[in-house]
């Protein structure tokens, strides 16, 4: 058993301090529906017509102190379990993902200090508790993703001297700080590029150029603008890592970020399936509400399943940061992938059945369904697009189409046990450029499936094992280019399914109520919708497990409930 297998399971302190943290965070944020809450629904719908920042509600969770969970213990923070943070940004994104994205910046912005460590850690540290927004200065005009191609130079001798622009970059204008990729070297390759943390407060204002607020489709409120450096000198201990190090430490910080937006796109998913549930169970129609109707209960069913499955991969996403942080490579891209996809197809899909009110604002209490729609779209850009993401997934197949030992199925189910933590913070030292094995959840598909036994889930559950096997076979012909090929990037997305189905049984098993009735419900329903997906499963023979599930989700509807895959996890004791 590796080392990582080992730090999974202390139980009690930490875990029952996370409930509470989760619980008190969810209770102080209110009832979206209330217009005295934190985060009021009617609220956001009205400043993202208006194209209008949330300052009151950025400033009520900097009182709350969500911050302070971006920082690692060991630099002053309470971060020690990703889950937690990720759970609250979940709790803003349900409510207004344009907050989310705002503030959970910050830890974008930040990371790379905790990568590189040394005194720039503290320098760090101080500033985020302190409440000052970081952004992340990645992306210039024109460049689009190819962080190689960066024009912003960094001069490093007495002092660093940095001249381009940063664009388009969240809270640019907003933010206290921004921590930029720079070219600090002429020389072709990896090591011509460097990371500095530009303080505002520590830099001449006049070589400091805001950009104007760029109008974007989604997150209408953000501040997505840019910041124009002329000769701005940055004090030498600015440097974020060591000089010539900076897209190696970004690529490193990217193994983190990717999951980390997974909680906003699952917020999102909460939000729409919220929407489409309340008007099933209230709305007035012709033979009653529509929740009456079968159709309903499958089409709710359906995405409900997309929904737990976001969920799933969220929370396994979380736990391999700790557990199998040197194959993040891989498992990072593959659920910054899967997530905002599956959403994204969850909203499309409830859209029809919500008719004109998916569209209206204020009409059945569906107004903010259309924001959802158009704010979970911009999730899939951040931290490489689904394209990019897909490509890192191309770029691995060589690795998960190894040869190796079996993995213990059921050691991956324990790391993902609702009553065990990490013992700390990852150890970034073990965050690697490629992974040697690829994913242990892809490679424990097998004997994850066999820890199903005589389930009905394991029905689908062996159908989407069989694909596996099948498509890395084909993973392994596939040529190797600079450019893949369409093929490759169907593949790439099939992996990410199967990987998905893996994160599904994984979380379940580990579950508060992994033998009961409804978590076999949910695990039944996201399976055969991932087989559905894949193509090893028609629609029609899965109408049975969805209309379960939508059965259930509108029971839960009633009760004032909603579905989960850590179901029990925040209110037991």
């Amino acid at each position: 058993m590796s080392t990582a297998d080992h730090a999974v399971l202390d139980e009690a302190p930490t875990v029952r301090a996370a409930r509470r943290v989760v619980r008190e965070f969810e209770r102080h944020l209110g009832d979206p529906r209330d217009a005295a809450s934190v985060i009021p629904v009617d609220r956001s719908v009205g400043l993202d017509e208006r194209r209008e920042f949330p300052a009151d509600a950025i400033a009520a969770v900097d009182e709350l102190g969500l911050q302070r969970w971006y920082v690692p213990e060991a630099h002053g923070g309470e971060l020690r379990d990703f889950l937690v943070p990720m759970l609250m940004i979940r709790s803003i994104a349900r409510r207004d993902l344009t907050v989310a994205v705002a503030h959970g910046v910050t830890f974008l912005g930040a990371v790379g200090a905790w990568i590189t460590g040394g005194p720039i850690a503290r320098t760090m540290a101080e500033l985020v508790l302190d409440g000052g927004p970081v952004s992340w200065g990645l992306t210039e005009r024109g460049r689009g993703s190819d962080l190689s191609n960066t024009a912003t130079t960094a001069s490093i001798g007495g002092h660093v001297v940095l001249d381009g622009e940063k664009w388009p970059i969240n809270n640019a204008t907003r933010g206290r700080a921004m921590t930029v990729l720079a070219r600090s070297s002429d020389q072709p390759g990896p090591r011509s590029l460097s990371l500095v943390l530009v303080d505002k407060r520590r830099v001449d204002a006049a070589t400091l150029t805001t950009l104007p607020k760029v109008a974007t489709h989604g997150t209408r409120g953000a501040d997505i603008s840019g910041l124009a450096m002329r000769r701005a000198v940055v004090d030498p201990e600015m440097l974020v890592g060591e000089p010539g190090h900076g897209l190696e430490t970004v690529l490193k910080s990217l193994q983190l970020t990717r999951p980390l937006t997974t909680p906003l796109s699952v917020g999102a998913a909460d939000h729409a399936i919220g929407v489409a549930l309340e008007f099933a169970v209230t709305s007035p129609a012709v033979g009653g509400p529509p929740a009456r109707r079968p159709s309903t209960r499958s089409t709710l069913g359906t995405a409900v399943a997309d929904g737990l499955l976001a969920e799933a991969v969220m929370v396994a996403a979380a736990r391999e940061m700790h557990h199998a942080t040197h194959e993040m490579a891989l498992v990072s891209s593959l659920a910054k992938f899967l997530v905002p996809n599956t959403v994204d197809l969850l909203v499309r899909e409830i859209a029809p059945f919500l008719g004109e009110r998916s569209q209206l604002l204020g009409v059945a209490g569906a107004g903010g369904f259309q924001k959802v729609a158009r704010d979970n779209r911009v999730v899939g850009i951040f931290d490489g697009n689904s394209m990019v993401n897909l490509n890192m997934i191309v770029n691995e197949f060589g690795t998960i189409a190894r040869p190796d030992d079996p993995v213990d199925a059921s050691l991956v189910v324990a790391s993902m046990r609702h009553d065990a933590a990490p013992d700390g913070w990852l150890d970034p030292g073990r965050l690697r450029l490629v992974t040697r094995r690829g994913s242990r959840l892809l490679r424990a598909l097998p004997g994850l499936v066999d820890l199903l036994g005589p389930r009905e889930s394991a029905r689908p559950a062996r159908r989407i094992a069989s694909e596996l096997d099948r498509v890395v076979d084909l993973a392994a012909g596939a040529p190797r280019a600079a450019m893949p090929s369409a093929r490759s990037f169907e593949l790439a997305e099939r992996i990410a399914l199967c990987f998905g189905a893996s994160c599904a049984i994984a979380v379940e098993l580990g579950g508060p109520d992994a033998a009961g009735a409804a978590s076999e419900a949910r695990l039944r329903a996201m399976l055969d919708r991932i087989a559905v997906r894949l193509g090893v499963l028609d629609a029609a023979s899965a109408s049975a497990s969805a209309s379960l599930l939508g059965d259930l989700a509108l029971e839960a509807t009633r009760d004032g409930r909603r579905l989960s895959v850590l179901e029990g996890w925040e209110a037991a004791p």
